[in-house]
């Protein structure tokens, strides 16, 4: 027993000493990566900071598409949306409740009063919040469904030799405004447009349509002719060209005086090349010939163009066109954009090809067989005189009142408050039967749109009694 207690005194020894090397061993270890751990836990809050976020408010917010009783809402959409929502003023002082209309980029409003100015608001939506409003206001129509009236006082300011500015006072009921050209150009919602790249020392009219989803209205125009182009500037050299120059400066030796620069044509329609003749026009009235890439459409090419002519300004009822060729011929309408293409009603006389217009527009000669000889209904349509002149069908009354007389467009035709070439109220696309209440000078009475006008017999097919 005496001799087992060392060895027990011996084996406490040896446990204490293995303690205190794992306890150096232990304190002599590196500390724990503490920094690792806030760094990702810092990175992992900022990511989760970020995708908990509402999404930014809608930029580019702006209306379309304006009518009498609706107006869209555009908008670009906020980076992380998932969808928006939509709201506007009913009446003048409340907003309605938010509309969630999904994850587009436009929303039509209808249902609203004709005449009203409204507000719209537009905010972004995620799962985690709304933004900010964006906001835009707009005006409907005035509730008469026919396009604007024209632009009015316009003029011209910044003339130069290459270039001009043209102003107009808006009209009322348009929401945006065109230049007449080939095709129309579309410049938006304001009241002044700078023509470029035009010749030095030539006369220029510009014609301003006003706009809306109607239509358009007859054009406006203004007249300038440009400035003369500056002389070309003479920057000098090393060689003493300039002590030269100086020195022909003092000399008073008298220099010839410049030719004048030839006069621009004004009545172009006179003046029109070999194998188009254009008549029954009023001062004003202009026109040039135009190739394929004036008429600017291909399916009218592929048809193959023979010879085409454009007119415009002050073109009234009864212009007749006529080509030296036989074809089929037809009409871009100038009072669209882009210019609408219909049929015309063609003739043959003296061995042309020829057909009646009424407005300006581009008159295209394509392949297609002789037209039949002329016939007396298709004589030009007469001037605004309020008397019949004398070439017009003797057995025609002035007016015939009517009564079972129905008429139905076949094209685009003018409606217009007076035979035959009062102010034009619209242009009507309509394709149905019409109750005619009256007949003169070929012009038909009909009601439209509550009011009542004028459509030329020419354009519709007729049933019932029509008178003569």
């Amino acid at each position: 027993m005496s001799a087992s207690r060392p060895l027990k005194s011996g084996g406490a020894m040896n446990k204490a000493s293995r303690s205190a090397r794992f306890l150096n061993l232990v304190l002599t270890l590196p500390p724990p990566p503490r920094i690792y751990v806030l760094i990702l836990s810092c990175c992992f809050l900022a990511a989760t900071t970020l995708a908990q976020s509402a999404p930014p408010a809608p930029t580019g917010v702006s209306t379309s598409n304006v009518t009498n009783d609706s107006i869209t809402l555009n908008w670009s959409k906020s980076i992380g949306a998932t969808s928006y929502e939509v709201r506007y003023n009913p009446d003048t002082f409340n907003f309605s409740n938010w509309s969630d209309v999904g994850d587009v980029a436009s929303y039509t409003f209808t249902g609203l009063t004709a005449s009203r100015d409204y507000a719209f608001n537009v905010r972004a939506k995620n799962a985690n919040g709304v933004s900010s409003n964006a906001s835009a206001r707009a005006t409907t129509l005035d509730g008469a469904n026919i396009p604007p009236p024209a632009p009015t006082d316009l003029y011209v300011s910044d003339l130069r030799h290459n270039g001009a500015t043209v102003h107009w006072t808006k009209s009322p009921g348009a929401t945006s405004y065109a230049i007449a050209s080939t095709p129309n150009i579309d410049v938006g919602d304001v009241d002044s447009y700078t023509v470029t790249n035009l010749d030095a020392n030539t006369f220029y009219a510009v014609y301003v349509l006003a706009k809306n989803a109607y239509g358009l209205s007859t054009s406006a125009s203004v007249e300038f002719t440009t400035l003369r182009a500056p002389p070309a500037q003479d920057d000098g050299d090393e060689d003493g060209d300039d002590e030269e120059a100086e020195e022909d400066e003092e000399d008073d030796t008298p220099r010839p005086t410049p030719a004048p620069s030839p006069t621009p044509i004004r009545d172009t329609l006179n003046h029109l090349p070999a194998g188009i003749q254009v008549s029954n026009w009023r001062d004003g009235a202009q026109g040039q010939r135009v190739g394929a890439a004036g008429v600017g459409r291909a399916d009218l090419i592929e048809q193959g163009i023979l010879d085409a002519v454009d007119i415009w300004s002050n073109v009234t009822p009864g212009v007749e066109v006529c080509f030296n060729q036989p074809g089929r011929v037809v009409f871009l309408d100038a009072a669209y954009a882009p210019r609408k293409l219909s049929d015309l009603p063609a003739y043959s006389r003296a061995g042309m090809t020829c057909t009646i217009i009424d407005s300006a527009g581009t008159v295209v000669l394509l392949r297609g067989e002789s037209p039949p000889p002329q016939q007396q209904q298709s004589q030009p349509e007469q001037s605004a005189s309020d008397a019949p002149l004398a070439t017009a069908e003797p057995s025609e009354p002035y007016s015939q009142t009517l009564s079972g007389c129905e008429v139905r467009p076949w094209a685009d035709v003018k409606f217009r408050r007076s035979p035959p070439g009062g102010e034009v109220i619209s242009v009507t696309a309509i394709r149905k039967w019409l109750p005619a209440s009256e007949k003169r000078y070929g012009y038909f009475k009909v009601r439209l749109w509550g009011r009542e006008g004028w459509i030329s017999g020419r354009f519709v097919y007729t049933r019932g009694d029509c008178g003569a």
